[in-house]
């Protein structure tokens, strides 16, 4: 299932189930009700880093909240890491190089630089460099080990 149409059905579910209003999820998130409507609609991708959020908010895995996975597993909040330092670490944990990263995938060296930076993926490029990688969402942010 694409990972975008994974997480707004989801997110949808999840809202719905919760009895949270969008209202309370952005007070939550810290974010507009406008950019929360937007990822439930699917108009826009959401950044990696809200998504973590808003698997902190719904105690799930990111591999739920995307909708890659039916089953809820429960997880805490944990705080991870950025993005850009804890890449480096997974691609050398799993025998990749940036270079590697970069000529197999659709990331580019642009991006890869931005987020060694500090700028945050989207979640489609995360979930393209989980895929490359054989792991999990989770796993990629630090979320699981």
């Amino acid at each position: 299932m694409d990972v975008k149409k994974g997480f707004r059905e989801r997110l949808n579910e999840l809202i719905e189930y919760s009895g949270k209003t969008e209202k309370e999820l952005s007070k939550a998130l810290g974010t507009s009700c406008g950019v929360i409507s937007k990822w439930r609609r699917g108009d826009i991708d959401p950044k990696l880093r809200s998504v973590i959020k808003l698997a902190d908010f719904f105690e799930c895995s990111l591999e739920y909240m995307c909708g890659k996975t039916e089953y809820d597993t429960y997880y805490e909040r944990k705080d991870v890491e950025r993005f850009g330092e804890r890449l480096p670490k997974v691609l050398k944990a799993c025998n990749k190089t940036a270079y590697r990263l970069i000529k197999d995938t659709r990331i580019t060296s642009a991006q890869y630089a931005h987020w060694r930076k500090g700028i945050e993926p989207l979640l489609s490029s995360a979930e393209e460099i989980a895929e490359y990688l054989g792991i999990t969402l989770d796993y990629l942010v630090g979320r699981d080990n």
